[in-house]
């Protein structure tokens, strides 16, 4: 399987808090956040999934990467430098799909805006042609998903509270050649955009479409800390971390 991290943002709400390095390198209880978020998938990491980083170019993050990445026995990663931001997520996603070998590969994407206790995440949980762990989220700036009884996805909406069911922004899709079709069809013509942007979970709706098998995962509230942003990180650092 193959694990593609986005992490080309410029993190400009960061630098304009006073941080001078990017975001996934800030320390907070001796563990960068780049750790923290790579730790929610340790159960992943252990059965030997293989991590594409996508990373802005000017940030020279290669050697941070590879280092903690040795620090966490994340073993042989990737690493796709590009210039300047691109149109969303999903298109980060297909950056790092570009330099997968294997097009037949079950495929997750995450970010570094979250931890999730690892206990949480297993990958013998995966099931369906597309796999979203959720949590019951307060707000609206979340991508949720609307599922039915058996917690099939019946919907997805980006930032529109469509039912409690939050994603934590790890997305599962059973082959990479999956994910190509869903978005050079669901993008095409210029379509599909949300807020202006190419966002990965509502290519899920197009799924649903095609009859295909879509699950929330869910997750324990408690198990969830957001660190996207400054004041979720003063939140994170005013508590006390997870026991790991």
């Amino acid at each position: 399987m193959i694990v593609i991290i986005t992490m080309a943002g410029m993190g400009k709400r960061f630098r304009d808090a006073g941080w001078d390095v990017p975001k996934y390198q800030i320390e907070a209880h001796g563990r960068t956040l780049f750790a923290w978020s790579m730790l929610s998938l340790r159960q992943f990491w252990k059965v030997k999934a293989q991590p594409i980083f996508i990373v802005q170019r000017q940030d020279q993050a290669s050697e941070f990467i590879k280092a903690e990445c040795a620090r966490l026995t994340i073993v042989e990663p990737q690493i796709v430098e590009i210039d300047g931001l691109t149109d969303g997520q999903a298109t980060t996603a297909m950056l790092g799909m570009n330099a997968a070998h294997n097009d037949n590969v079950p495929v997750f994407v995450y970010n570094i805006d979250t931890f999730v206790h690892p206990d949480s995440l297993a990958p013998e949980n995966v099931r369906g042609d597309g796999w979203i762990p959720c949590f019951e989220g307060a707000g609206n700036g979340w991508s949720f998903a609307r599922v039915d009884e058996n917690m099939r996805v019946t919907e997805m909406r980006e930032k529109e509270r469509i039912s409690n069911w939050a994603t934590v922004g790890l997305y599962g899709f059973s082959s990479i050649a999956l994910y190509r079709e869903l978005y050079g069809d669901f993008f095409s013509d210029g379509q599909g955009l949300a807020k202006g942007e190419r966002y990965i979970a509502p290519m899920y709706n197009r799924m649903l479409e095609q009859d295909k098998q879509v699950y929330v995962q869910p997750l324990p509230l408690s198990a969830v800390i957001p660190l996207g942003t400054p004041a979720e990180l003063k939140q994170f650092l005013e508590a006390q971390p997870p026991v790991l």
